[in-house]
Protein backbone atom coordinates (compact mmCIF):
# COMPACT_ATOMS: atom_id res chain seq x y z
CA UNK A 1 0.00 0.00 0.00
CA UNK A 2 2.62 2.37 0.96
CA UNK A 3 4.45 1.67 -2.30
CA UNK A 4 1.56 2.66 -4.82
CA UNK A 5 0.77 5.58 -2.35
CA UNK A 6 4.72 6.52 -3.18
CA UNK A 7 4.34 5.96 -6.69
CA UNK A 8 1.15 8.17 -6.90
CA UNK A 9 2.62 10.91 -4.98
CA UNK A 10 5.87 10.57 -6.87
CA UNK A 11 4.54 10.61 -10.10
CA UNK A 12 2.00 13.55 -8.90
CA UNK A 13 5.36 15.81 -8.40
CA UNK A 14 6.51 14.67 -11.44
CA UNK A 15 4.19 16.21 -13.72
CA UNK A 16 2.95 19.30 -11.74
CA UNK A 17 7.10 20.21 -11.46
CA UNK A 18 6.85 19.60 -15.42
CA UNK A 19 3.74 21.67 -15.86
CA UNK A 20 5.08 24.67 -13.02
CA UNK A 21 8.79 24.54 -15.09
CA UNK A 22 6.37 25.94 -18.18
CA UNK A 23 6.30 29.21 -15.77
CA UNK A 24 8.86 29.24 -13.15
CA UNK A 25 11.52 26.91 -14.25
CA UNK A 26 13.69 27.14 -11.05
CA UNK A 27 11.29 25.50 -9.24
CA UNK A 28 9.17 23.18 -11.46
CA UNK A 29 12.64 21.38 -12.58
CA UNK A 30 13.47 20.78 -9.40
CA UNK A 31 10.11 19.44 -8.36
CA UNK A 32 10.11 17.54 -11.37
CA UNK A 33 13.98 16.05 -10.28
CA UNK A 34 12.70 14.89 -7.41
CA UNK A 35 9.81 12.85 -8.27
CA UNK A 36 11.95 11.36 -11.62
CA UNK A 37 14.69 10.69 -9.03
CA UNK A 38 11.92 9.24 -6.71
CA UNK A 39 10.70 6.87 -8.99
CA UNK A 40 13.68 5.71 -10.65
CA UNK A 41 15.62 4.83 -7.94
CA UNK A 42 12.48 2.67 -6.51
CA UNK A 43 12.91 0.72 -9.98
CA UNK A 44 9.70 2.74 -11.08
CA UNK A 45 11.03 3.80 -14.80
CA UNK A 46 8.25 3.38 -16.25
CA UNK A 47 5.92 4.99 -14.12
CA UNK A 48 8.63 7.99 -14.76
CA UNK A 49 8.27 7.94 -18.23
CA UNK A 50 4.66 7.82 -18.71
CA UNK A 51 4.46 10.82 -15.91
CA UNK A 52 6.92 12.68 -17.45
CA UNK A 53 4.81 12.13 -20.73
CA UNK A 54 1.45 13.59 -19.34
CA UNK A 55 3.23 16.45 -17.90
CA UNK A 56 4.69 17.32 -21.34
CA UNK A 57 1.54 16.75 -22.93
CA UNK A 58 -0.52 19.09 -20.83
CA UNK A 59 2.30 21.66 -21.66
CA UNK A 60 1.22 21.27 -25.03
CA UNK A 61 -2.10 22.03 -24.36
CA UNK A 62 -1.46 24.91 -22.43
CA UNK A 63 1.35 26.43 -24.42
CA UNK A 64 2.85 24.67 -27.75
CA UNK A 65 5.65 26.98 -27.88
CA UNK A 66 7.49 26.05 -24.53
CA UNK A 67 7.47 22.51 -25.29
CA UNK A 68 10.83 23.59 -27.09
CA UNK A 69 11.86 24.05 -24.04
CA UNK A 70 10.01 21.68 -21.24
CA UNK A 71 10.21 18.68 -23.17
CA UNK A 72 14.40 18.44 -23.87
CA UNK A 73 14.65 19.82 -20.23
CA UNK A 74 12.69 17.28 -18.94
CA UNK A 75 14.38 14.59 -20.61
CA UNK A 76 17.52 15.95 -19.74
CA UNK A 77 16.29 15.97 -15.98
CA UNK A 78 15.72 12.09 -16.60
CA UNK A 79 18.66 11.53 -17.99
CA UNK A 80 20.79 13.28 -14.98
CA UNK A 81 18.54 10.84 -12.53
CA UNK A 82 20.47 7.93 -14.29
CA UNK A 83 23.77 9.28 -14.61
CA UNK A 84 24.17 10.94 -11.20
CA UNK A 85 25.11 7.54 -9.31
CA UNK A 86 27.77 6.79 -12.82
CA UNK A 87 29.13 10.05 -13.74
CA UNK A 88 30.51 12.89 -11.67
CA UNK A 89 28.35 15.88 -10.65
CA UNK A 90 30.25 18.35 -12.55
CA UNK A 91 29.43 16.56 -15.98
CA UNK A 92 26.15 16.17 -15.29
CA UNK A 93 25.87 19.47 -14.47
CA UNK A 94 27.52 20.27 -17.85
CA UNK A 95 25.02 18.30 -19.42
CA UNK A 96 22.07 19.81 -17.96
CA UNK A 97 23.35 23.17 -18.64
CA UNK A 98 23.97 23.03 -22.14
CA UNK A 99 20.72 21.67 -22.65
CA UNK A 100 18.93 24.30 -20.78
CA UNK A 101 21.20 26.84 -22.25
CA UNK A 102 19.77 25.62 -25.63
CA UNK A 103 16.63 24.96 -25.43
CA UNK A 104 15.49 27.97 -23.40
CA UNK A 105 17.43 30.20 -25.85
CA UNK A 106 15.63 28.21 -28.69
CA UNK A 107 12.46 28.36 -27.47
CA UNK A 108 12.52 32.24 -26.45
CA UNK A 109 13.15 32.62 -30.32
CA UNK A 110 10.47 30.77 -32.03
CA UNK A 111 7.74 32.28 -29.38
CA UNK A 112 9.48 35.99 -30.42
CA UNK A 113 9.46 34.60 -34.11
CA UNK A 114 5.88 33.73 -33.92
CA UNK A 115 4.80 36.73 -32.77
CA UNK A 116 6.94 38.70 -35.06
CA UNK A 117 9.43 39.97 -32.87
CA UNK A 118 12.85 39.11 -31.98
CA UNK A 119 14.42 39.27 -28.28
CA UNK A 120 16.91 42.01 -29.03
CA UNK A 121 14.11 44.02 -30.47
CA UNK A 122 12.20 43.83 -28.18
CA UNK A 123 14.52 44.74 -25.45
CA UNK A 124 15.41 47.31 -26.84
CA UNK A 125 11.74 48.69 -27.39
CA UNK A 126 11.22 48.21 -23.43
CA UNK A 127 14.50 50.55 -22.75
CA UNK A 128 13.58 52.75 -25.51
CA UNK A 129 10.47 53.36 -23.80
CA UNK A 130 12.06 54.05 -20.53
CA UNK A 131 14.42 56.09 -21.59
CA UNK A 132 11.95 58.31 -22.55
CA UNK A 133 10.16 58.18 -19.31
CA UNK A 134 13.10 58.84 -17.81
CA UNK A 135 13.84 62.33 -19.78
CA UNK A 136 10.54 63.48 -19.52
CA UNK A 137 10.67 63.31 -16.03
CA UNK A 138 14.49 64.53 -15.30
CA UNK A 139 15.52 65.65 -18.69
CA UNK A 140 19.02 64.57 -18.06
CA UNK A 141 20.39 63.01 -21.50
CA UNK A 142 23.57 61.88 -19.25
CA UNK A 143 20.96 59.64 -17.84
CA UNK A 144 19.41 58.29 -20.72
CA UNK A 145 22.88 57.76 -22.42
CA UNK A 146 24.21 55.40 -19.82
CA UNK A 147 20.70 53.48 -19.69
CA UNK A 148 21.63 53.15 -24.01
CA UNK A 149 25.28 51.74 -22.83
CA UNK A 150 23.63 49.30 -20.27
CA UNK A 151 21.13 48.00 -22.62
CA UNK A 152 23.48 47.85 -25.45
CA UNK A 153 25.61 46.11 -22.79
CA UNK A 154 23.08 43.69 -22.14
CA UNK A 155 21.75 43.31 -25.41
CA UNK A 156 25.45 41.99 -26.25
CA UNK A 157 24.63 39.27 -23.07
CA UNK A 158 21.99 37.90 -23.75
CA UNK A 159 23.67 34.40 -24.62
CA UNK A 160 25.46 34.64 -21.05
CA UNK A 161 22.14 35.04 -19.60
CA UNK A 162 20.85 32.30 -21.02
CA UNK A 163 23.92 30.35 -19.81
CA UNK A 164 23.53 31.94 -16.19
CA UNK A 165 20.16 30.49 -15.88
CA UNK A 166 21.09 27.10 -17.26
CA UNK A 167 23.81 27.22 -14.67
CA UNK A 168 21.23 28.51 -11.85
CA UNK A 169 18.84 25.65 -12.44
CA UNK A 170 20.91 22.57 -13.12
CA UNK A 171 22.68 23.27 -9.69
CA UNK A 172 19.01 22.93 -8.18
CA UNK A 173 17.98 20.05 -10.13
CA UNK A 174 21.48 18.66 -8.82
CA UNK A 175 20.73 19.08 -5.27
CA UNK A 176 17.22 17.69 -5.58
CA UNK A 177 18.07 14.89 -7.10
CA UNK A 178 21.23 14.46 -4.60
CA UNK A 179 18.10 14.41 -1.89
CA UNK A 180 15.86 12.40 -3.78
CA UNK A 181 19.08 9.57 -3.62
CA UNK A 182 19.65 10.23 -0.05
CA UNK A 183 15.96 9.84 0.95
CA UNK A 184 15.61 6.59 -1.46
CA UNK A 185 18.84 5.12 0.05
CA UNK A 186 21.02 5.42 -3.27
CA UNK A 187 24.23 7.15 -3.27
CA UNK A 188 25.18 9.70 -5.73
CA UNK A 189 28.56 11.28 -7.12
CA UNK A 190 27.43 14.70 -5.26
CA UNK A 191 30.43 16.28 -3.24
CA UNK A 192 29.47 19.08 -0.74
CA UNK A 193 30.20 22.27 -1.76
CA UNK A 194 33.49 22.81 -0.01
CA UNK A 195 35.14 19.88 -1.77
CA UNK A 196 33.67 21.15 -5.41
CA UNK A 197 36.23 21.22 -7.81
CA UNK A 198 35.76 21.91 -11.03
CA UNK A 199 37.75 20.34 -14.16
CA UNK A 200 40.72 22.73 -15.48
CA UNK A 201 39.35 22.38 -18.52
CA UNK A 202 36.52 24.98 -18.02
CA UNK A 203 39.47 27.61 -18.39
CA UNK A 204 39.42 27.50 -22.28
CA UNK A 205 36.61 28.98 -23.29
CA UNK A 206 37.86 31.91 -20.63
CA UNK A 207 41.28 31.89 -22.74
CA UNK A 208 39.79 31.65 -25.80
CA UNK A 209 37.38 34.82 -24.79
CA UNK A 210 40.94 36.21 -23.98
CA UNK A 211 41.92 36.17 -27.67
CA UNK A 212 38.50 37.05 -29.31
CA UNK A 213 38.48 40.58 -26.81
CA UNK A 214 42.26 41.29 -28.31
CA UNK A 215 41.08 40.51 -31.53
CA UNK A 216 38.64 42.47 -31.57
CA UNK A 217 40.54 45.66 -31.20
CA UNK A 218 42.77 44.54 -34.31
CA UNK A 219 42.71 45.73 -38.09
CA UNK A 220 40.24 42.51 -39.45
CA UNK A 221 37.40 42.29 -40.46
CA UNK A 222 34.10 41.24 -38.08
CA UNK A 223 35.84 42.98 -35.03
CA UNK A 224 33.16 43.74 -33.24
CA UNK A 225 31.34 40.63 -33.59
CA UNK A 226 34.70 38.86 -31.95
CA UNK A 227 34.44 41.40 -29.19
CA UNK A 228 30.90 40.55 -28.67
CA UNK A 229 32.18 36.48 -28.53
CA UNK A 230 35.02 37.29 -26.46
CA UNK A 231 32.46 38.96 -24.29
CA UNK A 232 29.82 36.27 -23.43
CA UNK A 233 32.56 33.79 -23.62
CA UNK A 234 34.41 35.56 -20.43
CA UNK A 235 31.08 36.05 -18.46
CA UNK A 236 30.23 32.22 -18.94
CA UNK A 237 33.70 31.53 -17.97
CA UNK A 238 33.42 33.57 -14.85
CA UNK A 239 30.15 32.16 -13.54
CA UNK A 240 31.77 29.20 -13.93
CA UNK A 241 34.53 30.03 -12.30
CA UNK A 242 31.88 31.72 -9.23
CA UNK A 243 31.18 27.92 -8.21
CA UNK A 244 34.43 27.25 -7.92
CA UNK A 245 34.88 30.28 -5.54
CA UNK A 246 31.58 29.25 -3.60
CA UNK A 247 33.07 26.11 -3.30
CA UNK A 248 36.66 27.90 -1.66
CA UNK A 249 34.26 30.01 0.58
CA UNK A 250 32.51 26.58 2.25
CA UNK A 251 35.91 25.00 2.17
CA UNK A 252 37.14 28.16 4.32
CA UNK A 253 34.10 28.27 6.65
CA UNK A 254 34.43 24.90 7.37
CA UNK A 255 37.72 24.98 8.13
CA UNK A 256 36.93 27.17 10.46
CA UNK A 257 34.29 25.67 12.08
CA UNK A 258 31.49 28.81 12.42
CA UNK A 259 28.01 27.71 13.58
CA UNK A 260 25.25 28.44 11.91
CA UNK A 261 24.95 32.03 12.42
CA UNK A 262 28.31 33.28 11.52
CA UNK A 263 27.99 31.29 8.56
CA UNK A 264 24.79 33.17 7.72
CA UNK A 265 26.57 36.52 8.25
CA UNK A 266 29.46 35.48 6.46
CA UNK A 267 27.85 34.18 2.95
CA UNK A 268 25.75 37.69 3.34
CA UNK A 269 29.01 39.36 3.88
CA UNK A 270 30.60 37.57 0.46
CA UNK A 271 27.31 38.39 -1.23
CA UNK A 272 27.62 42.29 -0.51
CA UNK A 273 31.55 42.05 -1.59
CA UNK A 274 30.40 40.23 -4.76
CA UNK A 275 27.90 42.91 -5.43
CA UNK A 276 30.47 45.97 -4.92
CA UNK A 277 32.93 44.47 -6.80
CA UNK A 278 30.75 44.22 -9.81
CA UNK A 279 30.44 40.07 -9.71
CA UNK A 280 33.86 39.50 -9.71
CA UNK A 281 35.25 38.67 -6.32
CA UNK A 282 34.09 35.24 -6.25
CA UNK A 283 34.95 34.41 -10.01
CA UNK A 284 38.71 35.79 -9.36
CA UNK A 285 38.87 33.57 -6.26
CA UNK A 286 37.65 30.26 -8.04
CA UNK A 287 39.84 31.35 -11.09
CA UNK A 288 42.73 31.79 -8.69
CA UNK A 289 41.89 28.54 -6.89
CA UNK A 290 43.00 26.48 -10.15
CA UNK A 291 46.38 27.19 -9.73
CA UNK A 292 46.75 27.86 -5.71
CA UNK A 293 44.47 25.20 -4.59
CA UNK A 294 43.55 26.81 -1.66
CA UNK A 295 41.81 24.03 -0.33
CA UNK A 296 44.75 21.67 -0.65
CA UNK A 297 42.31 19.24 -2.59
CA UNK A 298 44.08 16.00 -3.77
CA UNK A 299 44.91 16.66 -7.57
CA UNK A 300 46.10 15.23 -9.93
CA UNK A 301 50.58 15.43 -9.33
CA UNK A 302 49.76 17.57 -5.84
CA UNK A 303 48.67 15.32 -2.35
CA UNK A 304 46.14 16.67 0.53
CA UNK A 305 49.84 18.62 2.08
CA UNK A 306 50.55 20.45 -0.93
CA UNK A 307 49.15 23.40 -1.57
CA UNK A 308 49.69 23.55 -5.39
CA UNK A 309 50.18 21.61 -8.35
CA UNK A 310 51.25 21.92 -12.16
CA UNK A 311 48.18 23.22 -14.26
CA UNK A 312 49.83 20.88 -17.18
CA UNK A 313 49.40 17.55 -14.85
CA UNK A 314 45.65 18.54 -14.52
CA UNK A 315 45.01 19.53 -18.30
Amino acid sequence: MSETRDTLLLSGALVLGVVLSLLVPLIGLPLAATGAAGLTYRGRVLAAAISAAVGIAAVGIIDIGSVIFVAPAVIAVMLAAVLLSRVEAQWVGAMLTTVLTVAGAASEYVILMAQGQSLATQLSTQVNQAIAADSQLAGASASSQSMREAANLTLQLIPTWFFVSGIVIAVAVIVALAWAAKRSGRTVRVPKLSQLDLTPHVLWPFVAGLFALAASHASIANAQAWGVVGLNLVCCAAAVFTLQGLGVSAGVLDRTRVGLGGRILAWAALAVLDVFSVWTFLPFVGLLDFWINFRRLPRDGVTPQSPTTAMSDRL
